[in-house]
């Protein structure tokens, strides 16, 4: 049976109304034996808070914070991920996993971890940071790209600033002091090449003021600060403060080794780590254009700063003809969560486990009328656990009180479709349908399939094999063309 087959299967449910009314065959044995990561049977978290009220947990679906790796919500997706594994990037970095010890010392790393929009990548690259973090591994320096910058008008001369203002918060916490030799040459960097402007003279005085009424890291935190501040907010000088640091930013980038080549051997001196490591989230929102132009186009700025860096981008950045992939050292996918493999008519089991759980401990079993409602759901998210929670919160939509039926999944189900139906154009349906009923080697990278992965209309999976989402494959568009294959097909 083709997997387009098994999405609209129906299942018979067991009569025993003592567990839940459906769980698909070949996943009842690991249903019922199932230990989840906080080492309660999955059966348990089934039957939890039965008498909920749908208006407790609305919160719960928002999906614009990502989980740091103690939050109460988080799930273990990346047993759920094909042959994806966070130890590649570690040993990339020099990490022996058997000893949790850094081994190698890594010189001027630049990683690029990519994965579709909303798959999880915020999470787990703070999961990583997490671990990397530690006095026998790394020294972190986290940078959340969509706080401290604007992601939507984004140059490589910002995320420089950027970089400055975090390093200095993370030496102002651990209270390392910087010789003034680095800090003179910062500030009168600053100061020279912003005072040459008339509109950013104003700011060159601020600068110069805090020079005089601070000293150490915290006027190198304030310098940093007031820069990317202004960016951020879009004041009338951002271009002006923009042009001045790209017009010498390689001058700039030495008087910054500098200072991260003293930090690097601080932390090590007070082991803090054994070396330094910038991770910078946030960068995967740039639109597929800025994308383009930062990860392949300003590489080679980017790479003037002699530091460790692990870099998040959207999946788009590395179909582009290879190029980005070339720029980096070494790149590290995040799959989708796979329910199905590729053709197969069986559900994989670690993935409908986890995505279950991944939906509880949000909403609670008890807000739902049956375990089909829950599978409904899952089914149709196609592993993207941001779009299981836009299906339910269009659950939450239509309804005043739980619990939520499977009459009211199937309208979240319609709605998700609806959404992405004014994604996709009327000729992309055979290209979908085309690449669904061949094997995982039809994989066309072009200009129209880099749009539709862009778009999550089409999924990646484990290594590198695609399907179209579920939630395309009930359009009428897709039946259409995909019966045409399938006559095609027939008739040779």
């Amino acid at each position: 049976m083709s997997q387009a087959c098994a999405l609209h299967k129906k299942f018979t449910p067991p009569r025993s109304e003592a567990k839940p009314r459906w769980i698909p065959p070949c996943l009842r044995r690991a249903y019922n034996t199932a230990v989840n990561s906080s080492g309660r049977r999955a059966a348990d978290i089934m039957t939890d808070h039965t008498d909920c009220s749908i208006w407790d947990y609305r919160d719960n679906l928002r999906f614009d914070e990502p989980l740091g790796p103690d939050g109460e919500r988080l799930v273990e997706l990346s047993r759920a991920r094909g042959d994806y594994s966070r130890e590649r990037l570690y040993h990339q970095l020099g990490i022996d996993t058997d000893r949790d010890l850094l081994r190698s010392i890594p010189r001027g790393q630049y990683l690029l971890f990519d994965g579709h929009r909303g798959c999880g990548k915020s999470t787990e690259l703070r999961v990583m940071a997490d671990y990397l973090n530690h006095p026998d591994r790394f020294f972190v320096v986290f940078i959340d790209a969509l706080k401290s910058l604007d992601v939507n008008n984004l140059k490589y001369s910002d995320l420089l600033l950027a970089q400055g203002e975090a390093l200095a918060d993370a030496l102002k916490k651990h209270d390392i002091q910087v010789p003034s030799v680095y800090l003179t040459r910062l500030t009168d960097w600053f100061a020279q090449r912003v005072e040459t402007v008339e509109r950013t003279r104003s700011l060159a005085a601020e600068l110069k003021t805090g020079a005089e009424a601070k000293t150490g890291v915290p006027l190198l935190f304030d310098l940093f600060a007031r820069l990317t501040t202004a960016i951020r907010t879009g004041a009338s000088y951002k271009e002006e403060i923009r042009l001045a640091v790209q017009d010498s930013f390689s001058e700039l980038a030495e008087v910054f080794n500098a200072l991260v080549d003293f930090v690097s051997e601080e932390v090590g001196r007070r082991g803090l780590g054994k070396a330094l490591l910038f991770v910078i989230d946030g960068t995967e929102r740039l639109r597929r254009d800025e994308a383009e132009t930062f990860f392949i186009h300003d590489i080679h700025q980017l790479r003037l700063v002699r530091a460790n860096f692990v870099y998040c981008a959207t999946i788009t950045s590395l179909t582009e003809e290879g190029q980005a992939a070339h720029s980096f050292d070494a790149t590290f996918k995040l799959p989708i969560v796979k329910l199905y493999d590729k053709g197969a008519a069986e559900p994989f089991e670690s993935g409908w486990n986890c995505l279950r759980e991944f939906l509880l401990k949000r909403l609670p079993r008890g807000c739902f009328d049956s375990e089909e409602t829950v599978e409904l759901l899952v089914r149709y998210s196609g592993g993207h656990p941001r779009d299981l929670l836009r299906l339910a919160s269009y659950c939450l939509q239509e309804i005043n009180e739980g619990p939520i039926a499977e009459p009211v999944a199937r309208t979240a189900v319609r709605r998700l479709s609806t959404d992405y139906r004014r994604l996709v154009e009327p000729r992309d349906y055979e290209l979908l349908a085309r690449i669904d009923a061949s094997d995982e080697s039809e994989t066309p990278i072009d200009e129209r399939s880099r749009r539709l992965l862009y778009d999550l209309v089409l999924l990646e999976y484990n290594d590198f094999w695609w399907q179209s989402h579920p939630a395309v494959r009930a359009l009428p568009g897709y039946t259409a063309a995909a019966a045409k294959i399938e006559r095609r097909a027939g008739a040779v």
